[in-house]
This record gives C-alpha cells, structure tokens and sequence, in this order.
C-alpha cells in the first residue's frame, strides 16, 4: 500500500474523529448552558433569529415530506367550507385570528407565535394543512386535532383555509351568522385498539400531566395518583373495585363516582375510555 494512500486515510480519519469530537463539545456546552439557568425559557424573549429560521426551515421541510403521500379530496363544495369555518370559528380562531378579527389573548401571549393563517393558506399545499391540523406541532403549542375533529371535518377546515385569503371581515362575520347552527364533526372514537394509537390517545387528553403512567414521558408530576402497576391496584378513587368496567365508568364521569375528587371529566369518548382501561390493564 502506497505512503500517499495511508497518508490519505489518516487524514480523512482525523477528520471524522474532529467532526465527532466537534459534535460531542457542541452536546456538552448545550447541556452546559441549559443547566447553568442562563439560558432564557421565558415566553416574553424572542428567539434568536438564526433559530427561529432554523426551526421553520425544519418545520417546512417536516410537513412537506410528511404530507407527500396524503392526497387531498375535491374540498370546494360551499357546504364543505360552511363546515370547515364552523371548525375553525370553534377551535382555531382564538390562537390564529381571522378575517379583521385579533387573536384572543392566549394567542398573542405564545412565543412562537401562532401564524396567521391567510398566508399559510397562500403557501402550504391542501396535504401540507391537512397534516398539520390533524398531527400538530410540536413544541409550538398547537394542538392535534385528530381526535376531537373527524377526517371530514379537517378536510372542510381546510377547505375553508384556502377560502379564507379572499375574506374581509364583514365576509367572515356573514359566515358566522350564516353558518351559526353548524357543528364541526367530531371524530369518530370507534377504530381497532392499538397500543402506539392509545398511547397517542392518552397524550392527546393530556393524562400525562397529572399521572405518571408506563410507556408516556412527561413530566415528573403527581398532581394525580401514579397509575405505574395499575393491576395490582385494590380500588379505584377509594370507591370501586379495581375492574376494567368500573375504569371505564371511572374515566367517563369520575365526580359523579366520587364527588371528592379532583379527577376532572376529561370528555372522554366511550371508546376511547375502553381503550385508556386496557392500556392500563395490560401495559402497567
């Protein structure tokens, strides 16, 4: 083996080993800095701006190679946006605003701050919302809607997105009243058990931010009663024998099973409160 050739190989073998070493000093000064308190996580500091672009750049480029395979339905029948605005008045309006219309306070107090969704609507493809709406964003506080809205009514929501660029306030406000006695559909709570979907499920209504429970990582809370090796438990609430049925009764009302309780009703669907049980009975 030639000299130049081993002399090569060294090289590109330092040059791995510096990229490595460069990675790991980079991991430790992060860590360095959380821990220290210097860094700010108050919601009235402002990103830096190289990372707010760098977080959107990761944002797009994640919603648009997880929206390639989703294929949007022909969504511009006007009974379809009438629904879709129904929807939104209902569940996106206070973060986002609308047509001439300011975001209530819990939007304009977030950081980042919930975009306008006239021009998302301009730029992002029917799949691209569709996604976000259904999944959420992590870490930015908005919300996945697939378990409170049905497919229809994302689709509709959608549908009523594209519509809303070409809105002006009064055009909005004629929907509103038009559309007043329209409901958004509700997702449908009847689908096949399956332990990622119910783990999914719990996270969505936020079960993790009061209990300790297998599987689901949150913070270290006990606000609730840790539900970690729920079978081997006597009761449920003090009250009721520790039986998947009696779970299931549990979850659907507890304040009327126990009025002492500060266990709220999360308004849980019943097939979803079946699906929380057996999770609990077989995975905890």
């Amino acid at each position: 083996m030639s000299r130049a050739r081993i002399t090569h190989r060294h090289r590109a073998l330092l040059i791995g080993l510096g990229a490595v070493a460069l990675l790991i000093v980079g991991a430790v000064a992060g860590v360095a800095l959380l821990l220290s308190g210097a860094y700010s996580t108050a919601a009235t500091k402002q990103h830096f701006k190289v990372t707010y672009r760098l977080l959107e750049l990761g944002l797009r480029y994640s919603v648009a190679s997880n929206a390639d395979e989703i294929h949007a339905p022909h969504s511009d029948r006007g009974g379809d946006v009438n629904v879709g605005q129904a929807c939104y008045r209902q569940y996106c309006q206070q973060c986002h605003g609308a047509p001439g219309i300011a975001r209530d306070g819990m939007g304009r107090g977030q950081l980042p701050s919930p975009g306008h969704l006239s021009q998302s609507a301009r730029e992002w493809s029917a799949a691209e919302l569709f996604y976000v709406t259904q999944q959420g964003i992590r870490m930015s506080g908005m919300p996945a809607w697939q378990y409170r809205i049905s497919e229809e009514g994302l689709w509709s929501t959608v549908a009523f997105l594209k519509k809303m660029p070409e809105l002006s306030r009064a055009g909005y406000e004629a929907m509103t009243a038009e559309g007043a006695q329209i409901d958004c559909p509700r997702a449908a709570a009847e689908r096949p058990y399956t332990l990622e979907r119910t783990k999914t499920m719990m996270l969505q209504y936020a079960c993790h931010n009061c209990h300790q429970i297998d599987g689901l990582v949150g913070p270290v809370t006990f606000v609730g009663p840790d539900l970690r090796g729920w079978r081997q438990r006597g009761y449920i609430g003090g009250v009721l024998p520790n039986t998947r049925e009696n779970l299931v009764k549990w979850l659907l009302d507890p304040q009327a099973v126990s009025p002492q309780s500060l266990m709220p009703d999360m308004e849980l669907a019943e097939a979803h409160a079946h699906d929380i049980a057996r999770y609990l009975f077989e995975e905890s």
